[in-house]
């Protein structure tokens, strides 16, 4: 096996950055829809109770998956900045 240069692992090590993305979509959405539901049931000349009463935990809904959504992302970007950071072993002597 040849050995990789630094920039080669670290090229691949960014090419595997891998944060889930739908559950980022999925709160997002979720609280779009909320919303426009909102503004739908607002403009109603009477306003449905039960939308009104569902739309906070949907709106909590949303915010818990974009919230565990930002815990992954900083999650594998943390990973990956320890793998980088191991990577660095050279020392000042031998850089001379």
């Amino acid at each position: 096996m040849i050995p990789q240069s630094r920039d080669q692992v670290a090229q691949q090590i960014l090419a595997n950055i891998k944060a889930p993305w739908a559950t980022g979509v999925a709160g997002m959405s979720i609280i779009l829809s909320a919303f426009v539901i909102a503004i739908v049931n607002a403009s109603l000349d009477v306003p449905n109770k039960f939308i009104s009463v569902t739309l906070q935990p949907l709106i909590f809904v949303g915010l818990g998956l974009l919230l565990y959504h930002v815990g992954q992302h900083l999650h594998v970007v943390n990973q990956n900045a320890v793998l980088m950071a191991g990577m660095d072993t050279e020392t000042p002597e031998d850089s001379m």
